[in-house]
């Protein structure tokens, strides 16, 4: 058997977890802008960094217009 090393330890508990976080516009278009995306995407990788966890993916599109 394997050991993950991704397994976190707290003081009363041991956790693994992965989060996908799904952001949703109103009416899905014309909010998000490639510049807003790339600004997001630093800020999304800076919250991960000071939570000790990895940002594995991000995208998004300018238009999710069906």
């Amino acid at each position: 058997m394997s050991t993950n090393q991704d397994i976190r330890h707290g003081r009363h508990c041991v956790f693994l977890m992965h989060v996908h976080l799904v952001l949703v516009t109103k009416f899905r278009r014309d909010v998000f802008t490639k510049e807003i995306l790339d600004d997001m995407r630093g800020i999304f990788a800076s919250v991960c960094r000071d939570l000790e966890s990895e940002l594995v993916e991000f995208d998004g599109e300018d238009d999710q217009c069906w």
